[in-house]
């Protein structure tokens, strides 16, 4: 499961690069967006789908283990921030 979700996470990136050059392309059309657009939902979404199934694997491994059900209860993560700040 580990070396799929690793999979999922490098065609993610692979994807996201692919649709930064892009916009970086003047020449792209509103047809290569909508292609790149649809292959990166779909990489981002199979990086959700790994990593929630290694997670539950994780969990049936672990059982007495309980994980923070939100971020608020991790004091060392910092909530993101908007743009102005708050």
């Amino acid at each position: 499961m580990l070396i799929d979700y690793h999979a999922a996470i490098d065609e993610f990136e692979r994807v996201t690069q692919a649709l930064t050059l892009l916009i970086v392309d003047r020449t792209s059309t509103p047809e290569d967006f909508r292609g790149m657009f649809a292959a990166e939902a779909k990489a981002r979404d199979m990086v959700v789908l790994t990593r929630l199934r290694l997670l539950n694997a994780w969990r049936e491994m672990q059982p007495d283990f309980d994980l923070p059900s939100n971020l608020d209860s991790l004091p060392h993560v910092k909530r993101p921030t908007g743009r102005d700040g708050k």
